[in-house]
């Protein structure tokens, strides 16, 4: 598998801003409003994790993506 890191970085930031948007997305929510396909966003989320800009968490069951740094509502 060839990974092009301009590509994932040119995805992440569009991830991030949705998130900034929407403060915390659902990974069906983020493949929605991101228009990405499944890994194309793994692999952007994952960068982000990397680089500390997106945490994830649970709750009731479901896991969501927001900026580091933000508490939960």
């Amino acid at each position: 598998m060839n990974l092009n890191l301009q590509f994932i970085k040119k995805n992440s930031l569009k991830v991030y801003d949705v998130l900034v948007r929407y403060t915390h997305c659902t990974f069906d929510q983020l493949e929605k409003f991101c228009n990405l396909k499944s890994t194309d966003l793994c692999l952007a989320l994952a960068q982000l994790m990397r680089e500390n800009k997106v945490e994830q968490y649970c709750v009731q069951q479901a896991v969501y993506y927001r900026p580091a740094g933000l508490l939960p509502r």
